[in-house]
């Protein structure tokens, strides 16, 4: 399994060349590429302008022996009815189209994406959330087909509305998740579990990560206290790390060890973000060692 880590760490005016040559010097085997935090940009550019600057990327990760094995397409917010930075579903399909492209030109074979309420009031039925995300959807499959690019939908958290009841997530459970992607049928289509938006649901890890199996396609690692979606390197929250390295066990879990922990990094002074990579790296190893087919490292029992 290899250890990989979205450069979301960096922020989006720090050189990219430089943060992939930081990464992979830090012993990272592979990169995640944060399309989302770039979304606000790229609505300026046509898609001419992102295809070369996508180009660039590819060639800085190529000079530094490095590779993008997942990209985040872009976040929609909280529901359909109500997207971040005035995008409606059509437009919401259309960039995710464009990191679709953008992802095949990085030479990442996953982009991952958020299922989501159709309204912000959450009232529609489960039947009617799984016809309205798999029927939104399955509107990429021409560009997902084209490009051989897949689509890894997330897994979701229920969040607080503003101190009064919570806003029920569709796709906060496993269950949900897996029905949704078993519905839209294709090979291009799977699931990514964030270890994270798990721990603030309450979920039990192992026990969630078996309901996805196979469908599991693409991970996100990272910590909280079960309270905020926090991005903490592993240890530094309250997450069951036993737990979930036994779930991907039984799920056959094929994929990286891919780090969404911008929230450990961010604090740390660039002088200092060598030694933090560092340790982020060992601390993968430590946490796949004892995975089915890894070189014994002591220290996590799977069983």
């Amino acid at each position: 399994m290899k250890i990989s880590t979205s450069i979301h760490m960096f922020d989006t005016d720090y050189p990219i060349g430089e943060a992939i040559r930081r990464c992979k010097a830090a012993g990272f085997e592979a990169l995640d590429f944060n399309y989302t935090d770039y979304v606000s940009r790229l609505l300026g550019m046509s898609w001419a302008e992102e295809e070369r600057w996508a180009q660039e990327i590819r060639e800085a990760a190529e000079t530094h022996g490095a590779a993008f094995t997942q990209t985040h397409g872009p976040i929609h917010g909280a529901a359909f009815d109500s997207m971040q930075l005035g995008l409606d579903l059509d437009s919401y399909l259309a960039y995710s189209e464009r990191a679709l492209r953008t992802a095949a030109i990085l030479g990442a074979p996953w982009v991952v994406l958020h299922p989501g309420n159709i309204t912000l009031a959450g009232a529609e039925s489960q039947a009617q959330q799984l016809a309205f995300n798999r029927n939104a959807y399955s509107r990429l499959l021409p560009v997902m087909e084209e490009t051989g690019v897949g689509v890894a939908l997330e897994n979701m958290f229920d969040r607080p509305r503003g101190g009064g009841r919570p806003l029920r997530s569709y796709c906060a459970a496993p269950e949900e998740l897996a029905e949704l992607v078993g519905s839209l049928n294709h090979p291009l289509f799977g699931a990514c579990w964030d270890t994270g938006h798990a721990h603030i649901q309450g979920l039990r890890q192992r026990d969630s990560i078996r309901v996805l199996g196979a469908l599991l396609k693409t991970i996100h690692v990272q910590d909280n206290h079960g309270l905020t979606d926090a991005h903490l390197l592993p240890h530094q929250g309250t997450v069951q790390w036993d737990d979930v390295m036994a779930g991907l066990a039984d799920a056959g879990y094929q994929g990286d060890f891919t780090y969404e922990i911008h929230g450990f990094f961010r604090p740390v002074p660039l002088a200092l973000m060598d030694e933090a990579l560092k340790f982020a790296v060992s601390t993968g190893k430590q946490l796949t060692g004892a995975f089915p087919g890894a070189p014994a490292a002591g220290g996590l029992l799977i069983g």
